[in-house]
């Protein structure tokens, strides 16, 4: 058994080796496991900004419980965030819009900035939003799976599907003339992910 507390003192006077020696393997072990096999590679980069996220608000973590409690949620945060960004990559890829698309960089640029701002409005929805969006579109479950999950009527489910469609497109409206491009991508990836 770790002692915790000690860890804690070294970590936050600037003291480093403990932590390194008896918490980062597990959490390294920690973060892959949340990651899955195929985003596992990037454990230690969750884990080094949960590290340094911890250090730079050390002062405000009152015990080691809430140090530690702080750096596994970093960590699951993160992880949550990759898997989404990797699966709505392979929706992405999947749905055939990429080809098309020309290869060259300012189409790349301006797809990463649209998903990005796709997932800027999907994290302003409301918590029942989110759920419905993870579960239809991240889990792949159907309108009465997610219906049968929540308690609620399939009808509901459809209902509250196309309010969360409709917030998202409202959030992602854009001047049509002056930023055409960006317009254009949003709308595809809403028409072809939503």
């Amino acid at each position: 058994m770790f002692n915790y507390d000690h860890i804690y003192k070294s970590f936050r006077s600037g003291k480093l080796e403990p932590f390194y020696e008896n918490l980062y393997p597990g959490l390294l072990v920690y973060a892959s496991r949340q990651l899955g096999d195929e985003l596992s590679y990037l454990a230690e980069d969750c884990v080094q900004d949960a590290v340094m996220d911890s250090f730079n608000e050390r002062h405000r973590l009152g015990n080691s419980m809430a140090w530690y409690s702080y750096i596994l949620k970093s960590i699951f945060h993160s992880s949550v965030s990759l898997v989404r960004k990797n699966n709505s990559r392979n929706n992405y890829l999947d749905s055939g819009v990429v080809e098309q698309a020309t290869p060259d960089l300012d189409v790349a640029i301006l797809e990463q900035e649209a998903l990005d701002m796709l997932y800027q409005a999907i994290e302003t929805l409301p918590q029942k939003y989110r759920v419905i969006l993870r579960m239809s579109f991240v889990e792949g479950l159907r309108n009465a799976e997610i219906a049968k999950r929540l308690g609620i009527a399939e009808i509901t489910v459809k209902k509250q599907k196309a309010q969360m469609l409709a917030m998202l497109r409202d959030k992602l409206q854009l001047p049509p003339p002056l930023y055409f491009p960006y317009y254009q991508v949003i709308t595809l990836i809403c028409n072809n992910y939503m």
